[in-house]
């Protein structure tokens, strides 16, 4: 027998839900190390290697990438705020939600250590392992999103409602098999070109957190390496709790808008149950 068959057949998991908790898992480690290395590379060289276009980019595709790795396993939904949202519109089991969340978290961890241990020696050789977040060697922005020193905590909550909001209004629209989806396999492309565009339409004021996993799990790994204060509280705001939790509002209301304004709407003849079937971002084999 192949060493792989034997590997396979000793140690391949056979429960579903077990299996889903590792793709999740899996996907959202991948999509933070596109996300997190492209930022790094920029903030590193001075943006000389990087702009808000390349780093865009690179996050779109991470979540492109994070999604495949998962989609037919999971659903592929690496972020909290695209299982809540799905959740909300009876597209993924609420019992499972916590799971999916806990593993998109910790796979969000292990990646943002991952990059910082990479670029650990390009980040010295910046910063003269002063680490800071702001100013002319602040290198937070990689881990996760600040916002500029004009920006309030309200009109925050606004935009990160609207970000995710698009985000999952997006989501649902390209994989609706019943309103001109994509080529089927490349839904995840187009979620990820999503991303994309509302990081260059709406990134400026406070990075488009649109991911509590991937923000949250940097911010405590930027508070352990020895960021200081400003990880919790930039310029003086109790800023964390803003893409740690509003994304998931956003979340909900983005699915719903979707779901009220245009997939409730679908005329009940034509093929009725399709929009329900093999929809990768359900709750697809686990």
């Amino acid at each position: 027998m192949p060493v792989c068959d034997s590997i396979r057949r000793h140690l391949a998991i056979k429960s579903n839900l077990a299996r889903g908790i590792l793709a999740e898992m899996a996907g959202t480690f991948i999509l933070v190390l596109f996300v997190d290395g492209g930022l790094a590379q920029a903030a590193v060289s001075g943006y000389t290697s990087g702009t808000r276009v390349s780093t865009a980019l690179t996050s779109g595709m991470g979540v492109a990438f994070g999604i495949y790795t998962g989609v037919g396993v999971s659903g592929g939904h690496v972020n909290p705020s695209i299982t809540v949202g799905l959740a909300s519109v009876g597209k993924f089991a609420w019992r499972r939600a916590p799971l999916w969340i806990a593993a998109q978290f910790i796979g969000a961890f292990v990646a943002a250590y991952v990059v910082y241990g990479i670029y650990y020696p390009g980040l010295d050789h910046f910063d003269n392992g002063n680490r800071t977040v702001f100013g002319p060697t602040g290198t937070g922005g990689i881990f996760c999103t600040y916002p500029q020193p004009y920006f309030g905590l309200w009109v925050g909550l606004a935009e990160q409602i609207i970000n995710t909001g698009l985000l999952l209004h997006c989501t649902l629209m390209f994989f609706d098999e019943r309103n001109g989806k994509p080529t089927k396999g490349m839904e995840p492309f187009f979620v990820g070109l999503s991303v994309a565009v509302i990081i260059l339409a709406w990134g400026h004021n406070a990075g488009a957190p649109m991911n509590p996993a991937r923000d949250l799990a940097g911010r405590l790994l930027s508070w352990q390496v020895g960021y200081g204060a400003d990880v919790w509280q930039p310029h003086g705001m109790h800023w964390w709790w803003v893409p740690t939790f509003v994304p998931l509002l956003g979340g909900l209301c983005g699915a719903n808008f979707y779901f009220l304004f245009v997939e409730m709407h679908h005329p009940k003849n034509v093929g009725e149950s399709s929009a329900n079937e093999g929809t990768p971002l359900e709750e697809t084999g686990a």
